[in-house]
Order: structure tokens, then sequence, then C-alpha cells
């Protein structure tokens, strides 16, 4: 059995795509996933499977949403020990912020395959990409016209891959749901 992490891609957003995390563990569990949990509503899942393809993974659960809710929303894979390694490196002790700025890390739904010249900033410098290693990059968010720059869209922009972001905050309270 191989621990994963998945990402739902804008569900419970302003009304919209509402999927209930009861009934979403519900659904997986009744479709063979094993230890089934959530972290709030914006759609992250752990579970154990014995099936080691991601892309039959990521289309069964597709499907599965499709099926039980109504609608299709991209889900994006991890290995439990990948975001773990991820959150882990040391690369994040290396980052300085100051006040006014935020990191995030965007996961992209398939592997980006042109590389990026580093650092790599938004039209309004307000994103600005540090690291990217395949389907993963992280960047810095700071402040302009009061709020801080989102680097979910900026990123989908760029690669033309669906994608979602979290704040390391986040992927440290979902590793400990283990």
């Amino acid at each position: 059995m191989e621990r994963y992490v998945t990402f739902l891609r804008g569900i419970n957003v302003s009304g919209q795509k509402i999927i209930k995390m009861e009934t979403l563990r519900a659904v997986l569990t009744g479709a063979g996933f094993a230890e089934v949990k959530t972290y709030i509503q914006s759609g992250n899942v752990l579970f154990d499977s014995p099936i080691h393809d991601s892309h039959l993974l990521i289309h069964t659960i597709e499907n599965l949403i499709a099926e039980s809710f109504g609608f299709r929303t991209d889900v994006i894979l991890r290995k439990y020990s990948e975001i773990e390694a991820m959150v882990n490196s040391p690369f994040f002790s290396k980052i300085k912020l100051d006040e006014g700025t935020k990191y995030y890390i965007t996961f992209l739904k398939e592997k980006y395959q042109e590389p990026l010249v580093l650092p790599l900033f938004s039209k309004n410098r307000d994103v600005e990409i540090i690291f990217q290693s395949g389907a993963d990059m992280i960047s810095v968010s700071t402040l302009f016209k009061g709020n801080y720059g989102f680097p979910n869209s900026f990123i989908e922009k760029l690669t033309g891959i669906a994608a979602t972001t979290r704040n390391p905050n986040s992927l440290e309270k979902i590793l400990k749901l283990r």
C-alpha cells in the first residue's frame, strides 16, 4: 500500500463545485481506498491505495467525483513521501522572508517540460518563482496594492497546465494527519 495526498482543484470556492468532505471520504472509502482522511474544505485528501499507477488513480478519482457530485474537477496527486520530502527540505530553511512576503508551493497536474530561467517574476512582480522541479514549483509572493500575489493563475497561464497551490503550513498540517 502506498500513501497518497491528492488535491482537488477549485472546489468549495464561492459556492461553486461543492463537495462535503464527509461525503467525499465515504465515496473514496466505498471505492476501495483505505485510511481516507481530509483536511479542511478545500479538497486535501490522504488515502492508501495498492495502485501505483498515478494516471490510473487520478482518472479513477476524477470519475468518482463526476459520478458522485455531478461535475468534473482536476485531481492533482502526489505520494505522501514526496510531500514530506518537500516540506522537510533544507531548501526552505534557506528562504529569507521579510514582512510582506509569503511563500507557496504549486503542484502541477503533470510535469512541465520546459525549464524555467529562475527567478521568474509575474507581470506585477508580486509573484516570484524561485524553484522548479518537474511538476512542482515554489514561489514567493509579495504585497501589491494591498494584496499578496497568488501564484496559481500566473503558473497555470505560464505552463498551460492545471495546478493547485498550498502554503507550507497547510502541507505540514496535512502530513500530521498521517
